[in-house]
């Protein structure tokens, strides 16, 4: 259900903005944080919170905040487009951050869709070569079109931005960045809900 809700709210993200052109980002985090607690209480804490990313902003604050995780990195992405022939790919520059965090032991696992298994095998090759734990959801018949990164137990990415070049450098994308371990928590036990019956890929 939570998840159900913030989906909407991405939604009604998309409508404030495009409808009354906000302007300012603050009034807008504040019109999610109100339409989120109004429906589902309190459970973001503040909407100090809770940030609005939009189209390259979620690349920025990702790869910084990454780039700063001591435990651990969970990540659930409909589509990981791994690029060997660029290293300026944004993707690859994730990936790389991954990589490097589980060489320091943060236990780093993704759930991919089949979508990036069948379309993209370079990137599954990719991080199993560099040891990173990898799945796919419990049946090739379900899609997984959850985009969700949670860190260190407390910090989570969630929205519409999927991890391909496009999507990290020139798609129009909305997500939010939540600070928040409740909201953490929830997330947490539906990540591991599809990890625990998750396929496994060699």
């Amino acid at each position: 259900m939570m998840i159900l809700v913030i989906f909407i709210v991405g939604v009604i993200v998309g409508y404030i903005i495009s409808s009354k052109n906000i302007g300012r980002e603050e009034v807008v985090e504040k019109t999610v944080y109100q339409t989120l607690t109004s429906i589902i209480g309190p459970s973001i804490s503040s909407s100090k919170n809770l940030s609005i990313l939009l189209d390259k902003d979620y690349y920025g604050n990702l790869s910084v905040i990454l780039s700063r995780t001591n435990k651990s990195v969970y990540v659930i992405m409909y589509v990981i487009k791994y690029d060997p022939k660029d290293p300026r790919d944004p993707v690859n520059t994730l990936l790389n951050i991954l990589i490097n965090l589980s060489k320091r032991n943060v236990d780093v696992k993704i759930i991919v869709d089949d979508e990036t298994y069948n379309s993209y095998p370079e990137t599954i090759n990719y991080l199993l070569s560099h040891n990173i734990s990898v799945k796919l959801d419990e049946s090739s018949g379900r899609t997984t079109h959850t985009k969700l990164v949670i860190i260190d137990g407390k910090i989570v990415f969630l929205g519409s931005h999927n991890w391909t070049q496009s999507a990290l450098q020139r798609n129009h994308e909305v997500s939010v960045l939540i600070y928040d371990e409740d909201v953490a928590k929830i997330l947490l036990r539906y990540f591991f809900d599809i990890w625990s019956n998750g396929r496994a890929v060699s």
